[in-house]
């Protein structure tokens, strides 16, 4: 009977944890575009700062942290950043591992699709 209860609470605490991201991906539709990007740049620079920590730090990954700010961030030359950043040895070392390949595409994809085209 405590197991069901325990998958019973599982369902629910899922389909209300959906539920909220659905809203609040309706929500940050409505946020003006210059909020968003203000809060994309703040987070960002929080990722920025945890992945100096981390590279001073030998608990945390810093390369992972610098990873996602540039993922993150809302800048005009993010793209052209990830290119450079994807011609450097240490990312060519790393694309040779499959799993990072692939991941590495699907991020690339992510950037096209969430970057802004300007005009």
């Amino acid at each position: 009977m405590q197991f069901l209860w325990t998958l019973f609470n599982a369902l629910i605490g899922t389909l209300s944890f959906l539920a909220s991201v659905l809203m609040l991906k309706r929500l940050w539709g409505i946020v003006p575009l210059s909020v968003r990007s203000l809060a994309r740049n703040g987070i960002a620079l929080i990722l920025f700062i945890l992945g100096v920590l981390g590279s001073i730090l030998p608990v945390m990954p810093g390369f992972v942290f610098f990873l996602l700010a540039v993922l993150v961030m809302d800048v005009p030359q993010k793209r052209v950043a990830l290119r450079r950043l994807q011609h450097s040895w240490l990312i060519q070392k790393l694309l040779q591992n499959k799993s990072f390949a692939q991941t590495w595409r699907s991020l690339r994809r992510f950037v096209r699709r969430t970057s802004r085209v300007s005009p």
